[in-house]
């Protein structure tokens, strides 16, 4: 009964999650066809909007990301044009504070009434305000073509009106903005206008007779005015946009007006930046990263991003009619994979085009990150119970140190932290910077060990292995950097791993006769730490390396971020390789049968838990990260090795683990990659919003998001993770057929499975002796387990390595030979020939054999 209760929780799960992700796709397609007004978002940075902090200093456009304009920014957009304010006192006041993000002490004293004018020659930008409160003054508006036209136009009036015009206040202000429209509409005089409503003044600190002349009627009846001119012209020459919102920046905060009509800076820079975002977004570079969204139109596809969306949503559906309605043996059958392949290709692309469409489009809205302390330690806490929540413990034997159940465990946890730091966008913030840092170099430990165990125990340095391990940690970052056209390198831990997987590879290889010897082997992994280390900090030798690849092949890496990566983490590998040592040498002494060995084990407790308070004191009290990642190199292996100590303290910890968190380690490479596109957006800069509205994820919509969207992204990380192991195994036995031997146990499937981190092993005192494959452990091929070994000659030259290396060898060889020589063997060779039958015929047999005919033996070339 509990095995086929747990099976129905499961369906339900999958089939629930599988509705969920129907419904959001269609509702975000139903909310782009129906709204095409708001397909590059202009219409939320406009008319929607709210503030996400309590210091009142970020402000959350609906459903899109804005970008924070400065000088530099400013003069790439508007250089060599002119801003242009026109109105009255409250435009003046959003003018001053547009020229204070480019000079933030700007002189803006002066006469009120007048006209100004201020020239930037290092920005090389003109910023004028036209005083002009009724709008019924400046040529511009009337469709007078200006010498120079601006490049952002901020136009607004009406509080004039009705503070002096009494009753006719609406029809002059009518009259104004029929003109106005009328002009937009015919001419264009500008490249971008904005026309400022009617602000809503807080009524509270208002003078008496402001207070009886510009009353919420007035007010809501001219705003009103606005909306219908701007839904009757829907398509004029000036793009013209009405920003709404403004009067919502300062609707709820106090102190930021004296007199209850002029707002403070706090104000009028958010609207500033809103007019720069309305006028600038779609003239940023549409390079990776795209962290702004608001009024941005994503680029085309390129070609290659073409050839892979055609793949995925063109081909394999094709396969499948295909596979359906012919033969096995028909020709148009072999132009496609088996069913199976094709079923994996199929899920995996769904994966990646929801990645796409998520963040690569304006299908699904996306918010900026606002770091909440409170709300991280509430997700902290939470997923700490929900890993808490179902224990599985073996009732028989010994787990083992740092068994397969430990290790999954141990990822998935330090994966569920990392989601949720990269969710709450927790970077700022150094105490937990500093310990997110410790989860990195951790997987690093387990890449480390887990290889070493492998290399030392099978002794198989076989490409097979090398490719098995490569294609599976590369496959989805390869497909998602020409996709999504991003840097192969911002996918950090992918290269990371690969890096140190060949690092180790290489270093295992190398005298592999000799491994078994401690000093040798001791001394080897010394001077390869000593290498890896001027590798990395010598300034010269990542540059060069990256400039020849760019040079030969157009990667364009940065050395600099990269020498960054490998810097923090240059040695816990090498830390991670050591234990697996000291673990293998311990078992083949059996120093766990020593009658010390309570007190040693006693001891290294105790001192793991004093490290590991006295870490965090450590990282607590540094000043900022950027202090703490000068000793992180250094340290980093302290907490790793206290938590392997007091994880595996007793037989108890060492036979429990958490199945949720194990769940998560299965999936985490997919986790890792996966979050950059799906449950972040703008490249890791925002989140992403599911709903069809994306002014719903306030409040408690923002935790309503947070489910759903956590839900689907597990979702489709657990299937990306089964459809990426099947092809990299088909990738993997089809460029290498012939070394896919599996053990005699597993010799009926033939197939590769997921390559483990970290080695299985049944208990310490059992020794080194490789134990039976648990489930989901990897099957390598072992060439100790063939019955007859091929002579030392043959293996030398069926090696794949040794074949790789004399086809560059021969590949490589200059010519000897210069371009004459080859034309004339060329030509030679071409008349060498027997005369061919109709030419004898055409001659009536007078010619029957041809003169430049020769055999090499008799004719010479002289060459």
């Amino acid at each position: 009964m509990g095995a086929s209760s747990d099976s129905t929780i499961i369906k339900t799960i999958r089939y629930s999650c599988l509705a969920t992700f129907i419904l959001v796709i269609f509702g975000a397609l139903g909310r782009y066809i129906l709204e095409p007004n708001d397909r590059t978002r202009c219409s939320s940075l406009l008319e929607e909007g709210w503030w996400i902090d309590d210091s009142y200093k970020n402000w959350q456009p609906s459903g899109c990301m804005m970008h924070s304009y400065k000088a530099t920014d400013m003069s790439t957009c508007l250089s060599h044009s002119r801003v242009v304010y026109v109105g009255d006192s409250l435009v003046r006041q959003q003018f001053f504070a547009a020229l204070q993000l480019v000079r933030p002490n700007v002189d803006t004293s002066g006469e009120s009434h007048v006209h100004r004018k201020y020239v930037f020659n290092e920005e090389k930008l003109t910023m004028e305000f036209w005083w002009d409160p009724y709008l019924n003054t400046t040529e511009i508006l009337k469709g007078t073509s200006p010498a120079l036209k601006p490049s952002l136009l901020v136009v607004g009036t009406g509080a004039w009106q009705m503070h002096y015009l009494g009753k006719n206040y609406f029809e002059h202000f009518q009259s104004s903005m029929d003109s106005l429209f009328e002009t937009v509409s015919t001419h264009s005089i500008a490249d971008a206008m904005l026309v400022s409503p009617v602000e809503i003044p807080q009524y509270d600190k208002l003078s008496p007779a402001r207070r009886a002349s510009m009353t919420i009627e007035k007010i809501e009846k001219m705003n009103d005015y606005l909306r219908q001119k701007q839904s009757e012209y829907v398509d004029p020459k000036t793009r013209t946009g009405i920003p709404f919102i403004w009067n919502e920046i300062g609707a709820h905060l106090s102190n930021v007006t004296d007199d209850g009509l002029h707002f403070k800076q706090t104000v009028t820079s958010l609207q500033a930046q809103i007019a720069l975002n309305y006028r600038c977004n779609d003239e940023l570079d549409k390079k990776f990263p795209m962290g702004t969204t608001c009024c941005f139109t994503y680029p085309r596809p390129r070609w290659y991003q073409n050839i892979l969306i055609l793949l995925f949503l063109i081909w394999v559906p094709t396969g499948f009619f295909v596979s359906t309605a012919t033969t096995s043996g028909s020709l148009t059958r072999k132009l496609f994979p088996g069913t199976k392949l094709l079923n994996a290709l199929f899920i995996f692309g769904l994966c990646v085009m929801y990645m796409y469409l998520g963040d690569r489009t304006q299908l699904f809205g996306k918010i900026h990150k606002n770091f909440n302390p409170t709300i991280f330690t509430g997700l902290m806490i939470g997923t700490a119970v929900l890993g808490m929540a179902k224990l599985s413990h073996k009732k028989e034997g010994d787990g083992g140190f740092l068994n397969r159940h430990q290790t999954d465990e141990w990822k998935g946890w330090m994966q569920v932290i990392i989601l949720v730091y990269h969710f709450c966008g927790a970077s700022g913030t150094s105490g937990i910077y500093n310990a997110v840092r410790i989860l990195v170099a951790a997987y690093l430990f387990q890449t480390g060990y887990g290889h070493f165990f492998f290399f030392y125990k099978k002794a198989d340095f076989g490409i097979t292995r090398v490719l098995n391990v490569m294609v599976r940690l590369n496959f989805l970052t390869f497909v998602l950097q020409y996709l999504m056209d991003t840097d192969y390198l911002s996918y950090y831990f992918t290269p990371l791993v690969s890096f140190w997987f060949l690092a180790i590879w290489i270093i295992m290889y190398v005298g592999h006769t000799w491994n078994k010897h401690p000093g040798f082997m001791l001394c080897k992994l010394l001077i390869a730490c000593v290498l890896t280390t001027l590798f990395i900090k010598v300034p010269g030798i990542l540059e060069f390396l990256f400039s020849v690849l760019q040079t030969c092949f157009n990667v364009q890496w940065n050395a600099a971020e990269w020498r960054f990566r490998l810097a923090l983490d240059a040695y816990i590998v090498y830390i991670g390789m050591l234990c697996a040592y000291a673990y293998i040498k311990i078992s083949e002494h059996k120093l766990t049968d020593h009658p010390k060995w309570s007190s040693v084990k006693l001891a290294a407790i105790f001192c793991s838990a004093i490290a590991t308070v006295w870490y965090f004191w450590f990282e607590l009290t540094r000043k900022d990260k950027y202090v703490y990642n000068d000793s992180h190199p250094y340290i980093s292996f302290i907490p790793i090795l206290a938590f392997i100590v007091l994880r595996n303290s007793s037989l108890y910890l060492r036979n429990t683990h958490s199945e949720f968190f194990a769940f998560i380690g299965k999936i985490s490479l997919e986790t890792f990659i996966g979050q950059f596109h799906m449950w972040l957006a703008g490249d890791t800069k925002g989140l992403l919003v599911l709903f069809m509205r994306s002014s719903w994820v306030q409040g408690l919509g923002w935790w309503i998001n947070l489910c759903l969207s956590s839900c689907l992204f597990i979702f489709v990380c657990y299937y990306m993770s089964q459809s990426t192991q099947e092809i990299s195994s088909w990738l993997c036995k089809t460029m290498l057929h012939k070394y896919t031997l599996t053990p005699a146990s597993s010799s009926a499937t033939g197939e590769y499975q997921a390559v483990p981190l970290l080695p299985t092993t049944t208990s310490l005192a059992e020794g080194v002796d490789r134990p039976k494959n648990e489930e989901g452990e990897e099957d390598i091929w072992d060439a100790s387990l063939t019955e007859k070994k091929p002579h030392m000659v043959t293996r030398f030259f069926d090696d794949t390595r040794v074949k790789s290396l004399l086809f560059l060898l021969l590949v490589g060889l200059p010519s000897q030979k210069t371009f004459i020589t080859k034309v004339k063997l060329g030509k030679a060779k071409k008349q060498n020939r027997p005369l061919p039958h109709w030419f004898r015929l055409k001659t009536d047999t007078k010619i029957r054999w041809n003169a430049k005919r020769r055999n090499w033996r008799h004719t010479k070339l002289n060459i």
